[in-house]
């Protein structure tokens, strides 16, 4: 499933200071010292609370607090070394100065480990794989002491080191590494760097000779504030600076905690000998971006959020200069399932002719990235005449069902795709649905035409309702409950209904529409200015939607708002109850202030001759000096993960410096996109839960890792898996059909059809209301516990 999912989940704590003792009943996660499974994929020590029977311990009539103590009582601080043996601390419970035997557990069980006890004395051991803060707690008879231990993983390397499979598969050998599928791991740009062998070179990067503002060294990508999910592959760092070329680079990174620090030095990618470019853009290494994320994002001992910060500086010649920073914040949410996307220039499916560059062919299709995967595979379309062309893509919530058209010249045919593990089985539809709403069940589809359909039959189902307020539609979809659904009307009774975004209420069962209620109006608007391509937040409260200023040159006729030719838009959001305005979503659109972006631009526009559909665009915006307005198509993630909600768009704006080309040539008949990068790009954003309407709550986003390079992509649809039974492997709890994801009989994570010890839920797993989830602070969102956010 495409999901974010809990890569921590906590079990409810105290939120004291370092050491903290407390008197508990058992359960909840809490009580006793007991031991808890958390979701996500993190199991934590199997201590259960010890309740010892027998004269002056509490047997008999019933439990009689002790009054034990645990030593030490202060903060534990572990520095590892990644890759060494770690540390350990040890603890001893006493009671009026003797040692008591007590249960033992920790909280975070993919930080380390303790003996369960009971014993007086027990050792707790970090894993050593990443750094974070970890409570021990000590229980007897209904009574829990905390003790927190804060570690601390330290690493260093110069030069990529191939032994390490993850950096390995980061090493470009080949020129056609570099634009095969997503490109050198799966960001593109020219792989690790080799080793900095010059002693004079590493002083100087040790000891720049200035900050870098006279040679206007700046970062272009990733984004400062970027919200990162954890499982991600790691980002391409890329960078403009006045000498233009570069011979090493340090690159470190650092929590505020100091839960994680590593410092890397690189001299140039080997493969730039080959292809002659300079060494501008360099990756994170794999291995270290995963440690990284999985320490920061979690709880400190202060409680101040645990923020990841990257340093650059570069050497040219003797001399460095920087470090140039950036800071993240990282969620405790981890990136899994499936995206679905549709390509009108993918190599994997070609059916059609007139390509510029290439053997002269190219494809319309409908690919999936799954989660740590560096290219994406082929769902739907294939090889052959136009025929074999699937596009203008809908997918369920649940992974469960597709919805395509067939050909690219005419909307009159569509396929239904069941989706199963298996893979991909289409069904002829014998009714066009392009663009159709799908229920989150993947059962029934919501017509542009307004009819309802089962699926996979496409047999029309009586509904009422919906033509009091539209004929006609352009974009409708579901909520994620399934209850309501939104839509740009193109025809309808009232006034000005294209200018207008309604929201409706949906019965499942009668196929009745009730309720209508306008969430936006742009009428008196500018000419041009519409919305479209909504798409719910996961609680159902919100929607998100791409609002057109400007149709571009192919007119303002449509009913899916045009992305190409010059059509400018942004996006935006507003609550279904219509208690604010509709806002722009600003920090995602790259806007940091009124007037003002954080995005990049270049210099010197880009001298391009090139088509869309035979109309010159290689002249329109050709400097990229408008890109806020160049992000389109959004749509959301169903479960809310790590205390946001994640929206995936489609942009036209700058991948740093590894897609520059003008705007809008991504039409392979216009411009030769075997030797050219598209910046028609999939681009993905974390959006605060709860936010308060009228407000902008979003923040900058990040590229979506394993989208084919050479290819223009559009409208991603980021949805579950298609579940897996009980026993199968899983990471999280959304990916199982029963809703539970936990540790079998040898340790491996497996599906479960019950809650953990029959109990409670973690985040990630099944929940129906609040009450069901462990920690009292999270929320039932979507039919899964959800961490409160932003954090």
């Amino acid at each position: 499933m495409v999901a974010l999912s809990l890569g921590v989940a906590l079990a409810a704590c105290s939120a004291q200071g370092p050491g903290t003792e407390t008197s508990a009943a058992s359960g909840g996660g809490v009580g006793g010292g007991g031991g808890t499974t958390t979701g996500g994929g993190d199991s934590s020590s199997s201590g259960d609370d010890f309740n010892p029977t027998g004269p002056g311990v509490g047997g008999g009539g019933g439990s009689v607090p002790l009054g034990f103590t645990v030593e030490p009582s202060d903060l534990q601080t572990i520095a590892v070394a990644a890759g060494q043996t770690p540390p350990s601390v040890s603890y001893t419970a006493m009671r009026m100065d003797a040692p008591i035997n007590v249960g033992w557990s920790v909280d975070r069980g993919e930080l380390g480990a303790i003996g369960a006890g009971p014993a007086s004395m027990a050792t707790f051991t970090p894993r050593g794989t990443m750094g974070g803060l970890v409570t021990v707690r000590a229980g007897l008879n209904g009574e829990t002491v905390e003790r927190n231990v804060l570690i601390q993983l330290t690493a260093a390397q110069n030069g990529a080191d191939a032994a390490v499979p993850a950096q390995a598969q980061q090493i470009a050998t080949d020129p056609t590494q570099l634009t095969l599928g997503g490109g050198v791991g799966g960001v593109g740009g020219e792989g690790l760097g080799v080793a900095v062998t010059s002693t004079a070179t590493l002083d100087a990067l040790q000891h720049p000779a200035s900050d870098g503002g006279a040679e206007q060294l700046k970062l272009l990508y990733p984004y400062d504030g970027t919200v990162w999910p954890r499982g991600l592959l790691a980002p391409l760092l890329m960078w403009q600076w006045a000498p233009g070329d570069a011979d090493a680079i340090k690159i470190e990174l650092r929590t505020t905690s100091g839960s994680f620090s590593w410092k890397g030095t690189f001299g140039r990618p080997e493969i730039l000998s080959t292809t002659g470019r300079p060494f501008i853009r360099h990756p994170i290494p794999q291995d270290v971006w995963t440690m990284a994320t999985d320490s920061a994002g979690g709880p400190t001992p202060d409680g101040s959020p645990d923020r990841l910060t990257v340093s650059l500086t570069v050497a040219r010649e003797g001399q460095a200069y920087g470090p140039i920073s950036q800071t993240w914040t990282v969620a405790p949410a981890r990136l899994s399932g499936i995206i679905y996307y549709n390509s009108y220039g993918t190599r994997l499916a070609e059916n059609y002719d007139g390509a510029v560059g290439g053997n002269g062919r190219f494809g319309g299709a409908v690919l999936s990235i799954r989660a740590g995967d560096t290219a994406p595979q082929l769902v739907a379309g294939g090889n052959g005449g136009n025929s074999q062309c699937r596009v203008c893509h809908s997918v369920s919530a649940n992974g469960s069902r597709l919805l395509v058209q067939n050909g690219l010249d005419s909307y009159g045919r569509s396929a239904a795709y069941d989706l199963t593990p298996a893979g991909a089985t289409e069904h002829a539809l014998s009714t066009a649905a392009p663009f159709a709403a799908i229920s989150p069940d993947g059962s029934i589809a919501l017509t542009q035409a307004g009819e309802l359909l089962s699926l996979p039959s496409s047999t029309r189902r009586p509904t009422s309702g919906i033509d009091e307020v539209a004929y006609e539609l352009g974009t409708p979809a579901f909520s994620p409950d399934g209850t309501r659904v939104v839509f740009n009307a193109m025809s309808g009774p009232g006034a000005n209904p294209r200018r207008k975004l309604f929201v409706m209420k949906f019965d499942a069962m009668t196929g009745d529409f009730a309720d209508p209620e306008v969430i936006v109006d742009d009428s008196g608007e500018p000419a041009g200015t519409r919305p479209g391509w909504p798409a719910f937040l996961p609680d159902s409260k919100s929607v998100v939607f791409h609002h057109q200023t400007d149709p571009g040159n192919e007119g303002d006729t449509f009913g899916d708002l045009r992305t190409r030719r010059g059509a400018k838009a942004h996006l935006a959001w507003a609550s279904i109850d219509g208690s604010g305005t509709a806002v722009p979503l600003d920090l995602l659109n790259g806007r940091d202030g009124p007037g003002s972006t954080y995005l990049p631009s270049l210099s010197a526009p880009v001298q391009m001759t090139c088509t869309a559909d035979g109309t010159s665009v290689g002249d329109i915006d050709s400097r990229h000096k408008d890109d806020i307005n160049m992000n389109y198509e959004p749509t959301v993630n169903p479960v809310a993960s790590g205390g946001y909600a994640w929206v995936v768009f489609t942009s036209r704006r700058l991948y740093g410096n590894a897609a520059t080309i003008p705007p809008f040539c991504s039409d392979p008949r216009g411009v030769d996109l075997v030797e050219n990068i598209t910046t028609k790009k999939l681009w993905v954003a974390a959006i605060d839960l709860d936010a308060t309407p009228g407000t902008d709550p979003s923040h900058p986003a990040f590229y979506l890792p394993a989208q084919e390079l050479l290819a223009g992509n559009a409208r991603g649809f980021w949805v579950l898996d298609p579940c897996r039974s009980e026993g199968a492997p899983c990471d999280t709890g959304d990916q199982c059909c029963g809703g539970y994801c936990q540790p079998g009989s040898d340790g491996e994570l497996i599906c479960s059809n019950a809650p953990p010890g029959g109990q409670c839920s973690h985040p990630q797993e099944r929940c129906e209301t609040a009450a069901d989830c462990c920690d009292p602070t999270n929320r039932c969102i979507n039919g899964f516990c959800a961490v409160e956010g932003p954090l």
